[in-house]
């Protein structure tokens, strides 16, 4: 792997890492997680390749926001 292959890996792990520790202090009410890992931390030209995968995530979890008061 390349330096900046290496570079954004350490910082994938610890936003992972911090995000993690954060969310089991203050749990948050909710989490939608598209399927995502194809991107990298470089790819802003696919933009338009993740805006879609979030939008079908959040189509299927509005049901069920809606049923506990959060949509």
């Amino acid at each position: 792997p390349s330096l900046l292959e290496v570079v954004a890996s350490a910082l994938n792990i610890m936003q992972v890492r911090i995000t993690r520790s954060r969310m089991a202090g203050d749990p948050p009410d909710a989490v939608i997680a598209p399927r995502l890992a194809h991107l990298s931390l470089m790819d802003f030209h696919r933009g338009r390749e993740a805006i879609e995968p979030g939008r079908r995530a959040v189509a299927s979890a509005l049901p069920v926001l809606r049923d506990v008061g959060l949509g």
